[in-house]
């Protein structure tokens, strides 16, 4: 049975030791169409230990995450845990209805609005009850990410590479996730899910994979297999994580929103495939307009490997191109 309660009734150390609950939190009982509604899985061990938030759909137009949630959360037997599992798996449920990135009552982008407003615009107000009720509950948080509709990235589990105790934990988890890339972040802008986390002093972890609206089963077991292995890092779960090193390990910053973009909107053709090796000033596609003569020419400004790219050939001026990113220097690789 699930229980709907008002989110800041939420206490997962209610429910019962070695049981499992499913709950639909009100919050923003004020608004014009009535309360909005977050679903959250507990799942709580019989004895004491560290507990986990995983969340998903952060952006409406990703998928593999919240399929992940839900069956790791079917897949839990409390009776063998020593901890707590607590699954966000839609983070924002109109964006996710809508089949959007961004939340439809106000254009927001909730992985950018941390630690929120509950004052404040939809997506400042989800935000700020996420952040005050259920991150609040993590020892540890990881938020399962992809590349939505029209971009397309390896599946990878991104960590805090700052090198504090916090860091060193968050990177030991990265390599227990078991992606083929494992992407290291000296630093991480404001904003989002993952730096309400670092306010708080929690270690996390984010995950992306190759998106497109749909579920690839490759990555679903991949998230469902990292998301497994988390809890046993943390001793939630018995034995221990089930993780191949990775093929990639990267080093550098990874905000989307600091991207080179289209100059021109057109039909971008790529020149290269994701994880290729580039150079700087490499080409790495080019944009035709409506007969097919180049308009634009899209080159790396820095050498690396390539680990985003736009996906659907359609573009507008300030679209987002790509990301290359650095290998990690010897002093981060063990």
């Amino acid at each position: 049975m699930t229980i709907e309660q008002r989110i800041d009734e939420f206490d997962p150390r209610r429910v019962a030791s070695g049981g499992k609950q499913a709950f639909l939190l009100r919050f923003d009982e004020q608004a014009q169409n009535g309360p909005d509604l977050l679903p959250v899985l507990v799942a709580r061990g019989t004895r004491q230990g560290k507990t986990l938030v995983a969340m998903a759909g952060v952006h409406g137009d990703e998928y593999e995450g919240v399929q992940t949630i839900q069956d790791v959360f079917r897949s839990l037997d409390p009776q063998a845990m020593s901890g707590t599992f607590i699954g966000v798996p839609v983070a924002n449920l109109a964006a996710h209805r809508a089949g959007t990135r961004l939340t439809p009552a106000d254009q927001g982008n909730l992985a950018r609005a941390f630690p929120g407003n509950a004052e404040g615009t939809a997506t400042e107000r989800l935000a700020s009850a996420l952040a005050k009720h259920v991150i609040r509950w993590a020892d540890f948080l990881v938020d399962l990410h992809s590349a939505g509709l029209k971009y397309a990235f390896p599946p990878l589990v991104g960590y805090d590479a700052s090198g504090t105790a916090v860091g060193k934990q968050s990177r030991a988890a990265a390599f227990a996730f078991g992606t083929p890339v494992v992407w290291g972040h000296p630093s991480i802008p404001a904003g989002r899910t993952i730096s309400e986390a670092s306010a708080r002093g929690i270690p996390w972890l984010y995950t992306e994979a190759s998106g497109a609206g749909r579920i690839a089963a490759d990555d679903l077991g991949l998230f469902v297999r990292g998301t497994v292995n988390v809890l046993k890092f943390l001793n939630i779960l018995p034995g221990r994580p089930d993780a191949p090193p990775p093929s990639f390990h990267l080093f550098g910053e990874g905000d989307t929103d600091r991207l080179s973009s289209f100059k021109e909107g057109g039909f971008f053709v790529p020149n290269l495939r994701l994880l290729d090796c580039v150079e700087a000033g490499q080409s790495i596609g080019h944009v035709r307009d409506l007969v097919g003569e180049t308009i634009e020419e899209i080159v790396a400004r820095e050498a690396g490997y390539l680990v985003f790219l736009r996906a659907t050939p359609v573009v507008a001026p300030g679209d987002a191109v790509c990301i290359v990113a650095a290998r990690a220097p010897s002093s981060d690789n063990g």
